[in-house]
Order: C-alpha cells, then structure tokens, then sequence
C-alpha cells in the first residue's frame, strides 16, 4: 500500500513539475499581474492625492474617483471606462492602470457605472455621459484641464463610453455649469478605444458564427429594435471626436473586424482616426499585459495619444 502511494505521489509531482515548465511563462505573467495588483491595493489605499468616490450625479448612487499628480495643476485628463461585458467591473481593479499613468502628468478619472441585468442600454451610458459632463465640469477643482480631456474605454466600455461621444443626446443631457449651453463631444479631445465594441450588428454576427446566439447583448440593449441606437458607429459624421482604435488579431470575444470597420466608417466620413493592430494579442491580455509589465506597449499608446490630442493645448492657452 505505502509503495503504491509513493508512486502515486511521484507521479503528481512529475505531472505537477511538468505543467510548471510548460506553462511558466503563463504562471510568470499571472504571478506578476497578483504582484501589480497587490501593489496598486497599498497605491490605492495610501495615494496622498486621490479623491474617492466622489458623486457625480444625483441620478445614480456610482461614484468616480479622480487621481492627481502631486503638485501639478492644468493637467491633461484621461477618463478611463472599463469593461466587463456589461456585467462586472468596479474602478478600484483598475487602480493599476492609474499608478502607471501618473507620473506622466495627467490627472485621471475612473468612475463606476451600473452593471447588468441592474442597467444596460442606455442607462449605462447616461451615467457615464453625466460623468463624463461632471468631469468638464469639475476636473480644474483637481489640478486638470478641461479642455485636454481623453476618454479611454475598453471592450464593452467603449461601447458603453463610445456612444456617450457619438451621440450628441447624451452629453446635450447635461448643461453646462457655467449656464452657457449644454455639453458636447466637441469639447473631448479624444477617444481611445481597445477592443471595443461599436455594432452591435455585427457582435451578433460574429457570435452567430460561433454558434452563439447572441441573446445576452439583446438583453443588454433592451431589444433588437435598439441594435443600430446602441451602436456608438451608427452615429459616426466627420465631426466626430478624434479616435485611436486598437485591437489583437487573436481575439475570440469580440472580432478584429468590429474596430476595422469602425475605424474605416470614420475615415470615410472624414474624422481623424488611426487604427493599432496587436499582433498575437487576445482579448483581455492587452490590458492585463499593460497591468503586469511596466513599461508597456499600451501605457506607451495611451499617453502618446493623449499628448497629440492635447497638442498644441496650454494652461493659458
């Protein structure tokens, strides 16, 4: 019995050893993610200069919270929507993403929004609209700049965050605090979308062609009858807000061809557009690699294009 139990426990371990060596470099990567996630925890709990949960409208109970360079002020802002299918998310995970970005100089502002089944279509982006409009607001009381703000959004926030700028109704919704008018995507000086979805069309054909059927992102929106309304591309024209869209050719959750097009409908209704492809890239590994490794290839993207959209731009300006 005791020798039977000894091979037992030497086969384990050989099988274990192996799975080791072959997947190290997966365990490395997830083991620096833990490790960045830990470390932005302690970043998130002590940041001297983090405002947390600060309301944004009287409209919903989410909160946003604004992170400012120390001692800095007439900063550029990166407004960060994240993803989760509509479903999942919370600002705090991606307090990572905002530890890379500070010492750049640029204030940054991560709110939370409804997740479903509790809000889908268009709750999701009223809320970030309002958010969004409390930014331009606001964002001078925390060391920013309202006219350099970037919006950043990641696959199914980019949906959610795309539309709130494609869609004058959204921002229309929420005038402006000075009294002079309402807001508009004119006064947002770029989106930068990484795997997002733009048609709902054409999610829905992809999922079809995986044999999926696609019932959960109808429920999402509220319906089929809300397919085109939903989708930030039906409401592309040439003064749309100046885009960068980025996506990895090994994506199975949403397809490479979904930004493609996007970028494409933009050009040809003569918007400022430029499109990233990542080759070998997944879905979420584009993020979580920009979460695991600093430097990474997408921080890079995020702040270049932050600095050419807000070129030019100066505190007295």
């Amino acid at each position: 019995m005791k020798i039977r139990y000894a091979i037992a426990g030497a086969a384990a371990a050989g099988a274990a050893a192996y799975l080791v060596a072959r997947n190290r470099e997966l365990i490395e990567f997830y083991w620096k993610l833990w490790g960045a996630q830990r470390e932005a925890d302690r970043f998130y709990a002590t940041y001297p200069t983090l405002y947390k949960d600060l309301a944004y409208s009287a409209d919903t109970p989410q909160r946003l919270d604004v992170y400012r360079p120390e001692g800095s002020g007439g900063c550029p802002v990166l407004f960060y929507v994240y993803g989760g299918s509509w479903n999942s998310g919370r600002k705090t995970l991606y307090a990572p993403a905002a530890q890379r970005l500070l010492p750049e100089g640029a204030v940054i502002v991560m709110p939370d929004y409804t997740t479903y089944p509790a809000a889908g279509y268009p709750r999701q982006t009223q809320e970030v609209a309002a958010a969004l409009a409390w930014t331009l607001d606001h964002i001078h009381e925390y060391g920013g700049d309202p006219r350099k703000v970037v919006v950043v959004a990641q696959s199914a926030g980019a949906q959610v965050a795309g539309l709130a700028l494609m869609d004058p109704q959204f921002l229309a919704a929420h005038p402006k605090r000075a009294g002079a008018g309402t807001h508009s995507p004119a006064e947002v000086r770029g989106f930068l979308g990484i795997s997002g979805v733009y048609d709902i069309e054409t999610q829905l054909a992809y999922q079809a062609e995986k044999g999926q059927s696609g019932q959960y992102v109808i429920d999402v929106i509220g319906g089929r009858q809300n397919i085109a309304a939903a989708s930030p591309a039906t409401f592309v024209g040439p003064d749309a807000v100046r885009t960068r869209l980025i996506h990895g050719d090994r994506d199975t959750t949403v397809p490479l061809r979904m930004s493609i097009e996007f970028y494409e409908r933009l050009r040809a209704a003569g918007a400022q557009t430029e499109f990233i492809l990542y080759p070998g890239a997944g879905h979420s590994s584009i993020l979580f690699d920009a979460l695991a490794h600093n430097p990474s290839r997408l921080i890079t993207e995020i702040l270049e294009f932050m600095h050419v959209a807000t070129d030019g731009l100066r505190q007295n300006g």
